[in-house]
C-alpha cells in the first residue's frame, strides 16, 4: 500500500498538491493553478506540438499559457531495453516527475542555472503503474549544445567562449554535489544574456545529490558520459574535435571548484 509520502515525495515550498478524485495527481507552482491543470498532461499533441530547440526523448509539447508564456511538456518514456515493454508506464515511487521537480527546484534555490519547473503530474492506471509529465517554462532563445554546434551558433559566439560557459555550468553543478545521470549534449543549453554566453543544464530525472562537492570518481564518470554522448552524435568529429574536448576539460578543471 502506497503512503501519502511515497505518492507525493518531498514537495518543495511554494507548490500546491492537487488531485482529481481518479488517482491523478498534480504538483503545480503556486500562482499557476489557473493556467495549468490536468488537461496539459496528455499524450495527445494535437493543437499543441510545435518546434522546440531541445527534445529529450522525443519532441516536447509546447503550450501557450494565458499570460503569454510558453510551457514545455515532457512525457516520461523509458529508453533502451525497457522501451519495448513498458513505453511510458512507470512504477517507481515517489513518481519520477515529482522527484525531478523537487531536485530541480532545490538546484535553482542553490543558484544553479536550470529551467523553472511549473508543474509535474501523474496519471494513474491499475496497481502501481502511472504515466508522468514535467511542465517547465521555455527558456527563450536557448539552444542545446548539439543544436548550437550544427547551426553555427558556436562558430558565431566563439568556440572557447561557448566551452567556458559549459565548463562553468558543469563545474558549478559538481561543486553542489550533483551527479547528472544523463549528462549529454542535448541536456546542456546555451543562451545569450546581456551579450554573454550562459550555460544551463536540464533534465535531472536521474540526478543524485551528494553532501559536499561531488567526489572525483563521480566527476570523471560524468565527464566520461558527456564525451560518450559527443562521440555518439559526432563520430567523425565534424563539429567537435578531440582538441576541442581537451580544451573543454582544461577549462573545466580551471573553473572554481570550491
Amino acid at each position: 500500500m502506497l503512503t501519502e509520502s511515497m505518492i507525493w515525495g518531498a514537495v518543495p515550498e511554494g507548490f500546491a498538491k492537487i488531485t482529481d478524485g481518479r488517482g491523478n495527481r498534480l504538483i503545480v507552482r503556486q500562482g499557476r493553478e489557473a493556467a495549468i491543470d490536468f488537461s496539459i498532461c496528455s499524450e495527445d499533441d494535437r493543437g499543441h506540438k510545435q518546434d522546440c530547440h531541445y527534445y529529450g526523448r522525443g519532441a516536447l509539447k509546447a503550450v501557450k499559457l494565458p499570460d503569454g508564456e510558453t510551457a514545455l511538456v515532457r512525457n516520461y518514456r523509458h529508453g533502451g531495453f525497457l522501451r519495448a515493454f513498458t513505453g511510458s508506464w512507470f512504477f517507481t515511487w515517489p513518481p519520477r516527475p515529482f522527484r525531478e521537480l523537487a531536485i530541480t527546484e532545490e538546484l535553482r534555490r542553490r543558484g544553479l542555472r536550470t529551467v523553472e519547473v511549473y508543474a509535474a503530474c501523474v496519471s494513474r492506471a491499475s496497481g502501481p503503474f502511472y504515466r508522468g509529465w514535467l511542465i517547465t517554462r521555455q527558456l527563450s532563445n536557448a539552444e542545446d549544445l548539439w543544436s548550437a554546434l550544427q547551426s553555427g551558433t558556436i562558430e558565431r559566439v566563439g568556440l572557447r567562449t561557448a566551452l567556458q560557459a559549459v565548463a562553468d555550468s558543469v563545474s558549478a553543478m559538481h561543486r553542489e554535489g550533483v551527479y547528472h545521470g544523463d549528462l549529454n549534449l542535448k541536456n546542456i543549453l546555451l543562451r545569450l544574456e546581456n551579450g554573454a554566453v550562459t550555460g544551463y543544464i536540464i533534465d535531472f530525472d536521474k540526478a543524485k545529490l551528494y553532501l559536499g562537492q561531488l567526489p572525483p570518481a563521480l566527476i570523471k564518470n560524468n565527464l566520461d558520459r558527456l564525451v560518450r554522448s559527443l562521440r555518439k552524435l559526432d563520430p567523425e568529429q565534424k563539429y567537435f574535435s578531440a582538441a576541442a574536448w581537451n580544451d573543454f576539460v582544461n577549462l573545466y578543471h580551471g573553473a572554481p571548484h570550491a
